[in-house]
């Protein structure tokens, strides 16, 4: 058994968060959209009170999403963020530590946009929603992926 360990912090998160929907808002403005709705959809530190437990509870959904593949991973909750120890079998390739971090970190944010536009633009969260389901897809490779042994290994 191997651990592939990372930090994700809050503050990671909310950066993306806070980009994302500056992003997605500047775009539909230069779409026509009324720039009293795209304001709208800005999230900003000031909305963190909303965010966290939006958070929070992507945090749950990927931790419960990881477990189903790799059982005795875990994840902790601390003060500035969430610390990830995934126990993952020997033939788990190792450059996929990394990847994963980025995947679950992405999953996170949108998930947590997702459920924020459901709550000011819902039509967005339905365009939020199809990048997230692409993202699971993403982690449930990453987490099933495992390297064939050489013959050299196969021999000893």
């Amino acid at each position: 058994m191997k651990t592939v360990e990372f930090y994700i912090t809050k503050e990671m998160i909310g950066k993306r968060i806070f980009a994302t929907s500056a992003y997605t808002a500047r775009a539909r403005e230069s779409l026509g959209t009324l720039p009293a709705i795209t304001e709208r959809m800005l999230a900003t530190a000031d909305d963190t009170a909303v965010l966290n437990p939006l958070i929070d509870d992507s945090i749950n959904e990927v931790f419960t999403f990881i477990v189903r593949y790799l059982p005795e991973s875990i994840v902790e909750f601390c003060n500035d963020g969430y610390r990830f120890a995934i126990k993952a079998p020997e033939n788990f390739p190792a450059d996929n530590g990394g990847k994963l971090e980025q995947c679950i970190e992405s999953y996170i944010a949108d998930r947590a946009l997702q459920e924020w536009y459901a709550n000011v633009k819902p039509d967005e969260a339905a365009i939020t929603a199809a990048r997230t389901q692409n993202e699971a897809a993403t982690l449930q490779a990453l987490l099933t992926q495992r390297v064939k042994p050489t013959r050299q290994e196969e021999k000893l």
